[in-house]
């Protein structure tokens, strides 16, 4: 092939690539080189690189690299760097190094290296952005359910006995013989308010007495199993299916607390089943790898409507007739004691999708093949 293609063919990509043989000396340098690294082909086989990069200590990991391999024979399959451009600009590149060999006979002869700049700057940026966003929703999260342990405490204290004070005097009223019925009635009433209360005070005092966090190695999966078995003869009393997948997966040694995850779950396959047909089904997957423990419940029920999204995960919101409205906030908080992130996606008249992400290697990825799974 014509050099000249090849020539226009390098100068044709948009990452920087530079040929040097093994005393260091550059060899080649495509066009891009210039604008990526600040310095020509000509410059760079004029001056040499050691003039041109090493008198520069900001650049000592850049420079690390190709001192690695000019020195010490080495290649770099994939690191990130930053880059101090002549220019001024601290740019985020991507290096790898290979060698060049050229065939002798049957056996071949090591004659330099081809190194490979790629500039991410633009999504390094992007990427500290999206790090940014995540702490600071961690923080807020991690806010939130500290007050809502403060709340918890002091409605349980304060509310606590005057609910026993009411709730007496009503039954008394109830069983007192010469109370009209229609004060009865009343009374009646009384009483329903403050057995709702107490069971509001109730489940705010399981969130605040949540115990400590204990994580052990076991098996996610023999968790999620348990609790379908628990709710089953609930499920069952509205021929609702509750049905399990485990996804392939690469990773068994999930890290958690079974008691707590087992609350968690409950809490979301029973919602799951509230706001879902007599008849309908009810699905569970799971999916481990080493960055992460996926565990989605998934209905096909009435969905959660747009106005009520933001305030689902808050104390005491619900849209049902008989709730306390904590179970969602009991959930989130047990999740973030994990250092995990609870998401959901839901489809008003199609239902929802509820993905609890808990971490195995302080990494909680948005992507993997349960996501791949539900789409």
């Amino acid at each position: 092939m014509d050099l000249s293609i090849v020539k226009n063919i390098f100068d044709c990509m948009s990452d920087c690539l530079i040929v040097i043989n093994g005393d260091g000396d550059v060899l080649f340098a495509n066009k891009i080189t210039e604008t990526i690294l600040g310095h020509s082909f000509d410059e760079l086989k004029e001056k040499g690189m050691g003039l041109i990069f090493f008198v520069r200590d900001e650049n000592y990991e850049f420079n690390q690299i190709l001192i690695n391999a000019v020195w010490n024979k080495t290649v770099n399959n994939y690191s990130e760097v930053d880059y101090y451009h002549p220019g001024g600009i601290r740019k985020r590149l991507v290096v790898t190094t290979s060698f060049m060999r050229e065939s002798v006979s049957e056996e071949s002869q090591f004659i330099g290296f081809i190194m490979i700049f790629r500039d991410i700057t633009e999504v390094f940026i992007l990427r500290q952005k999206e790090k940014k966003l995540l702490e600071d929703r961690d923080r807020i999260a991690s806010d939130k359910v500290k007050s809502l342990s403060r709340l918890a405490m002091g409605v349980a204290h304060e509310i606590r006995n005057p609910i026993v004070m009411i709730g007496g005097f009503a039954s008394r009223l109830i069983k007192g013989p010469n109370v009209s019925e229609e004060i009865k009635t009343y009374a009646k009433n009384i009483l329903e308010g403050t057995e709702r209360l107490e069971l509001i005070v109730k489940e705010v005092q399981n969130c605040a007495n949540l115990p400590d966090i204990k994580l052990i190695t076991g098996s996610v999966e023999d968790v999620i199993v348990e609790s379908i078995n628990d709710l089953e003869r609930e499920a069952s009393k509205h021929d609702i299916r509750i049905n399990f997948y485990k996804l392939e997966s690469t990773f068994d040694k999930s890290k958690f607390d079974p008691k707590l995850i087992k609350m968690a779950l409950n809490n979301l396959l029973r919602n799951a089943m509230e706001f879902s047909p007599d008849g309908s089904i009810v699905e569970v997957f799971l999916h481990e790898n080493e960055q992460q423990t996926t565990i989605g419940i998934k209905d096909y029920g009435i969905g959660i409507q747009e106005a009520d999204r933001e305030f689902i995960f808050d104390p005491f919101f619900t849209t049902k007739a008989r709730s306390s409205g904590m179970g969602l906030a009991i959930t989130e908080k047990i999740v973030h004691e994990h250092g995990g992130r609870i998401q959901f996606d839901s489809t008003p008249g199609k239902g929802s999708m509820f993905r609890i992400c808990l971490p195995n290697h302080d990494v909680c990825s948005d992507h993997s093949l349960f996501e791949l799974w539900t789409g």
